[in-house]
């Protein structure tokens, strides 16, 4: 007689997917940005310092770069990093390009776009925007967000918004105006090929398209989420130090019951997949790469 192995208390509990490789020797890492279609990995930690973490040949220090930083955004040579008081710096192959003060005291995302960068945040009085410079670090455009707005890029590079009420999910043009409207609670994050993440506390969820129904991971606690380049495979780091990986596209059941790694110590800040390779890297109390 046949089991269902959505009520098989063995298939939820199976064998956890991902298995420790790398504890990089970095004290305070705070984010992280895989280095285009390689193997290296750039992390920065809390006293600015900028390391270079691979898979075959270990971890070394590359360069000092601005103290605490939120987010890394590398292409090709380049490497931009926003730091927690708005400082935005640019690198080019290790070398500091330029230094320029945002205005922004909570950034929420940093992107390449194709005449530059744009940092997306809230301001001092708590209303979003997002500021875009060229490749020297000039100011080019500075645009209102309403609440709960996320930054990312299309597929040559213009730069698109997102934002998600409980009429669904919304993608314009960074020129274009986003619906009002309350927001949900969902932090979001754009990933390859037009998908959307959003991370709440009771879970991930990944929308393929605006226009179809969305695909929820529960997951208690979450902090953060990432997407691997398949376009399906879903990781979730908790505010516990936990990590867990699930297909977005897998049984409901699995969804609902993803297993979990508790392998930090402390809430995990932010995590990448590779853009080739299986390789996971998760940043908390200590930055990891995991295979899968």
């Amino acid at each position: 007689m046949g089991s269902d192995r959505r009520a098989d208390a063995h298939y939820l509990h199976a064998p956890r997917p991902l298995e420790p490789v790398i504890s990089a020797p970095i004290e305070a890492p705070r984010a992280l940005s895989w280095r285009g279609d390689s193997d290296e990995l750039l992390v920065g930690a809390a006293d600015g310092t900028v390391w270079s973490v691979e898979t075959a040949y270990g971890t070394r220090k590359l360069f000092a770069g601005p103290e605490e930083p939120v987010q890394l955004c590398t292409r090709g040579p380049e490497l931009a990093i926003i730091g927690a008081s708005g400082q935005l710096s640019a690198f080019r192959q290790g070398a500091a390009c330029w230094s320029v003060d945002t205005g922004l005291v909570a950034a929420q995302g940093l992107r390449f776009g194709r005449d530059g960068v744009a940092a997306v945040g809230d301001d001092a009085r708590g209303r979003r925007e997002v500021v875009c410079f060229d490749g020297s670090g000039a100011e080019l455009v500075r645009v209102p967000l309403p609440a709960g707005a996320a930054l990312g890029t299309d597929s040559v590079g213009e730069y698109v918004v997102a934002r998600v009420t409980q009429a669904g999910l919304f993608v314009r043009y960074l020129e274009e105006i986003l619906p009002g409207g309350d927001a949900t609670s969902h932090r979001l994050r754009f990933a390859r090929a037009g998908r959307v993440v959003g991370v709440a506390t009771g879970g991930a969820t990944l929308w393929v398209d605006p226009s179809l129904p969305p695909r929820n991971v529960r997951l208690l606690d979450t902090a953060t989420a990432a997407l691997h380049r398949d376009g399906h495979t879903l990781a979730l780091g908790t505010r516990h130090g936990g990590v867990a990986i699930v297909d977005a596209d897998g049984d409901p059941a699995a969804r609902a019951h993803p297993a979990r790694v508790d392998m930090h110590g402390l809430p995990v800040r932010a995590m990448s997949f590779a853009a080739r390779g299986r390789w996971l890297a998760t940043v908390a109390d200590s930055c990891r790469v995991w295979a899968f």
